[in-house]
Parts: C-alpha cells; sequence; structure tokens
C-alpha cells in the first residue's frame, strides 16, 4: 500500500522542520501510508543533508576559532570566489 505524500505547504526551512517532516514519514511508514521503498531514499536525502549542515557547522567553529570571518549557514562558498 503506497500512498502519495501531500505536496509540501512550503519550502523546509529550519532543522525543526526536517525533524517534523521526517518523524512525519516514519509515522507513515508505521500506519503503512509510506511505502519502504520511498522511507529508505527519504531518509537517504535527509542524512545528506544533515551531514552537509554538519560539515558546515564544523567549518564555522573553526573559522571563528582562527579568527576568520565566518560564512552565514547556507551561504558557504564552495570554490574560488
Amino acid at each position: 500500500m503506497s500512498k502519495e505524500l501531500p505536496k509540501a505547504q512550503g519550502q523546509i526551512k529550519t532543522t525543526g522542520q526536517l525533524r517534523e517532516m521526517l518523524v512525519n514519514a516514519a509515522k507513515g511508514v508505521l500506519n503503512g501510508d509510506l511505502d519502504l521503498d520511498r522511507a529508505a531514499a527519504l531518509h537517504r536525502l535527509a542524512k545528506n543533508i544533515t551531514e552537509s549542515l554538519y560539515s558546515e557547522t564544523k567549518i564555522a567553529i573553526f573559522q571563528n576559532e582562527v579568527g576568520q570571518t565566518v560564512s552565514e549557514l547556507g551561504k558557504l562558498p564552495l570554490g574560488d570566489e
């Protein structure tokens, strides 16, 4: 039994909103509204987002410790500016 997830009512902009979406997906798996393949794909995406945020946070902490300007979260340059 695989029901479609409702369309997002907006963007996920905070870690709290991301967690809420993941909890709702877990509930969907438990009650049979979300199949395991979609749940596994969602888990992989969320894991990548979390790892990216963790890396960016660690870089910001390092920049702060060495006296560099700390980039706003989500604005960290990926290459030469």
